[in-house]
């Protein structure tokens, strides 16, 4: 079986540095092979990059890591969505601003962009964060996991996906909250031995999501996602980007019809 691949993004900004402690836990964790990207510099700033060697000694844990710079194109995020079609992680992990209003039309988001159009999951997580990583030891708290559903289809595929996340975090006892918005029941499918307790929401969709996710305390959101077909933008569009907004947890946005 092929070795693991993690990906982790970085603007250099130094507001990120939740993301890499992220990604570093789940490499650590999982024992996958981690990389590092930055989009639009040239090779030798690989080494301003962030280092695991700083991680691993202070967690007492190994972990494979490789950095590297990519140059493509004139934007950076399409530098580097092509850095990482390249590698072809099964995860992406990448921080996020989470700005709002005018600002985020005008600052965009590369996160968010890499959501949209990488067929990957990818773990978006709050700058200047904790997370559901303790920075201090690397342990990994996913005690409670929050999967918002539409239908039976995405709720076994959000269930799938929040179970693949504990298996590569290593995770033990995690409940698993199935939130469903609307009038319909929705009998949740099994889970792989991990518990699952059905939750009904009310309202929009994005505001159930985000209420539910703070009065949970949930340790991260998994959002189903359509892939790129005219359906997109009704279940990623405004509902995932106003969630990575304002849960206050990381979010692993899955693509539908996707391992």
């Amino acid at each position: 079986m092929p070795r693991l691949l993690i990906a982790h993004t970085t603007d250099l900004g130094g507001d990120d540095g939740s993301a890499f402690i992220h990604a570093g836990a789940l490499a650590a964790a999982s024992g996958a092979r981690l990389v590092t990207v930055h989009g639009n510099a040239p090779a030798e700033m690989a080494t301003r990059l962030p280092d695991a060697r700083t991680l691993a000694a202070r967690w007492g844990r190994q972990i494979d890591h490789e950095r590297h710079c990519h140059e493509c194109c004139d934007d950076v995020t399409d530098t580097v969505l092509d850095a990482l079609r390249r590698l072809g992680p099964s995860l992406v992990i990448a921080g996020s601003h989470g700005r709002h209003g005018l600002s985020a039309l005008l600052h965009g988001s590369v996160s968010e962009a890499l959501a949209r159009n990488l067929d990957v999951p990818v773990l978006v997580v709050p700058n200047r964060s904790r997370g559901f990583v303790a920075e201090a030891t690397g342990a990994i708290d996913l005690r409670r996991v929050l999967v918002p559903a539409a239908d039976a289809a995405t709720a076994e595929i959000g269930l799938a996906a929040a179970r693949a996340l504990c298996a590569l975090a290593g995770a033990r006892g995690t409940e698993l909250l199935l939130l469903h918005v609307g009038d319909a029941e929705l009998v949740p499918p099994a889970a792989g031995g991990l518990a699952v307790r059905s939750l009904r929401g009310h309202g929009r969709l994005e505001d159930a999501i985000v209420a539910a996710a703070h009065a949970e305390h949930a340790c991260a959101v998994v959002m189903p996602t359509r892939g790129h077909d005219g359906i997109r933008d009704t279940l990623f569009g405004s509902h995932t980007e106003h969630v990575i907004h304002d849960a206050g947890c990381p979010v692993l946005t899955t693509p539908i019809g996707r391992r």
